[in-house]
């Protein structure tokens, strides 16, 4: 069955409570700059943005890239501080009694400080290599930093992931203005597909998409619970974690006053617990305070 059948098949319920969305990201490699202004159009907020490349993430990425079809030679990590990282070119030779040598070619530098990257043997290809990939990938997000984005944005929507591992997320329908702006920005990324599949009233659906929803809802509650008890024995050195932990709550309390009001899902004693763990984080941040 095609996406449009199928489509259409579901479009025969009551009023629309959300939408199905999954993807497939292909050629998602893109420029800092063209992603900031592909974003930007679509009016999707930029704090879901990826954090700007490092220097060490984009030479890495070098590495790994150079890497790829080398049957003769390594690229090995000789050093991490925190002045630089430096990687070592290995030429190995097998030898026919079986014994195998190796011998270092160049070394590749960064230099945290300056965030430049230089080799000691002038002229060497593959050095050469990485320190052109390096560059290019300073200013450029991979296929990864796009799915986190969208994983930023579809969790500010109250997504509902629908399979163990992710991949198909129900997002609920007063943010179906949302996703359709993130679609229509992840198309104009390499050959990225986002699908979209309206989800409307029927006593299936909702029994469906209320289970999942609430099983959503307990999970996060019950890893809250586990992380205050954790706090409980030994509190964080920080007050900003507490205070995060309370924005936690009011977000989880949300969510659940959204799916009970779209899908009339209820978590038992839901409100309770959200208040006793707001109670006991609120009294180790006096316990802070007053230290």
């Amino acid at each position: 069955m095609t996406l449009e059948r199928l489509r259409a098949a579901m479009e025969t319920g009551g009023q629309h409570i959300g939408d199905l969305i999954w993807w497939a990201l292909a050629e998602a490699r893109i420029d800092t700059a063209m992603l900031e202004s592909i974003w930007a159009g679509a009016q999707l907020a930029p704090e879901y943005l990826p954090d700007p490349p490092t220097a060490e993430k984009a030479l890495k990425s070098a590495i790994r890239e150079a890497a790829l079809g080398q049957s003769e030679r390594l690229i090995r990590l000789g050093k991490e501080d925190e002045a630089e990282v430096i990687f070592a070119v290995v030429r190995e030779t097998k030898h026919e009694d079986g014994s195998i040598t190796y011998q270092q070619e160049t070394r590749v530098i960064l230099d945290r400080q300056v965030e430049s990257v230089s080799f000691d043997v002038p002229g060497h290809d593959l050095a050469g290599v990485i320190t052109a990939r390096f560059t290019e990938l300073r200013s450029t997000h991979m296929a990864d930093d796009v799915r986190r984005s969208m994983m930023k944005v579809l969790d500010a929507c109250a997504a509902v992931t629908l399979r163990d591992h992710g991949g198909v997320y129900w997002v609920p329908a007063p943010y179906a203005e949302t996703v359709r702006r993130l679609q229509g920005a992840i198309e104009k990324i390499g050959s990225s597909r986002v699908y979209l599949l309206p989800v409307h009233a029927s006593a299936d659906a909702s029994k469906t998409l209320g289970e999942a929803a609430k099983v959503a809802i307990e999970d996060e509650l019950a890893a809250l619970k586990a992380e205050v008890e954790g706090f409980m024995a030994s509190p964080p050195d920080r007050p900003s974690t507490l205070v995060r932990r309370l924005d936690a709550f009011e977000g989880l309390q949300a969510r659940a006053n959204l799916y009970r009001d779209v899908l009339q899902v209820h978590v038992q004693d839901l409100e309770v617990t959200l208040s006793g763990l707001t109670t006991t984080v609120e009294s180790l941040l006096n316990q802070k305070a007053a230290a």
